[in-house]
């Protein structure tokens, strides 16, 4: 009766939910695989840039293709990612400048980065179920004071970018699986009325490495009379390596 009973609690023990400073640990180390695994690869970026009108009607679009990489730099304890992204020679050109530069969000899960996870106040939102599997919610909101992973640029100025939302990830490794970020009216100075952004994560089309890279990442920002949105995807990846010393923020 005793070993029985001790075998019940130790199969109750395995299956229980890991408890908020568990999984943010889990998520941490996940994290960082993930960026150094980001940097050790390159591949095709595709963006849709479209500006929408009051309607919600596309009045341009523009659509355009790159070879992309991540390079991460640690100098001096800090973290610091710059992109490398050149424009495919087939790409077709209408304009070398973009109706809304996005760049950055690839990296988003940054947020739970053992850099920046203290930038960020995190609550277990509990499990939900999609695609066919569970995963963990957590919801988290940017710590006044704290230093953000992103920044925006509007003409010469920079503003920290203090992100809230919610990230799904495996509950058994960490992985991101998802990030959607908001601002609500932080930047109303300069009349941003909103600006969200949902990254996708997962394994790599074809490859059976265990690690999870950035699949798509959509951004809609809205100002006063204007509004866009940017849809990039990331495919066909190769592994290389790759060493620098630039630095620049994580996203723009």
């Amino acid at each position: 009766m005793t070993r029985t009973l001790m075998a019940t609690m130790v199969f109750a023990a395995l299956g229980r939910p890991a408890a908020l400073p568990e999984l943010l640990d889990r998520a941490s180390q996940a994290a960082e695989r993930e960026i150094a695994a980001l940097s050790s690869v390159a591949c095709t970026e595709t963006v849709v840039e479209t500006k929408l009108s009051l309607k919600e009607k596309a009045e341009e679009r523009r659509r355009r293709t790159f070879d992309y990489l991540a390079l991460v730099d640690t100098e001096d304890g800090d973290l610091a990612i710059t992109e490398s992204r050149v424009e495919q020679s087939g790409s077709k050109k209408t304009d070398t400048k973009p109706l809304l530069a996005s760049t950055g969000f690839a990296a988003m899960m940054l947020i739970l980065h053992p850099t920046y996870q203290n930038s960020f106040e995190f609550t277990d939102l509990g499990p939900v179920e999609e695609g066919g599997r569970q995963w963990r919610r957590l919801g988290f909101e940017f710590r006044p004071g704290k230093r953000s992973p992103s920044i925006l640029r509007a003409g010469a100025r920079e503003y920290p970018l203090a992100w809230k939302g919610e990230v799904r990830l495996d509950e058994a490794t960490g992985q991101v699986a998802s990030i959607h970020a908001s601002l609500g009216s932080q930047l109303e100075e300069i009349g941003l009325e909103s600006l969200e952004a949902s990254v996708r994560y997962g394994p790599p089309a074809g490859q059976d490495s265990g690690e999870w890279l950035p699949r798509e990442a959509v951004i809609d920002l809205k100002t006063r009379h204007q509004h866009w949105r940017n849809v990039h995807t990331f495919g066909g990846y190769k592994r290389f390596d790759v060493t620098t010393t630039e630095k620049q923020e994580a996203a723009k």
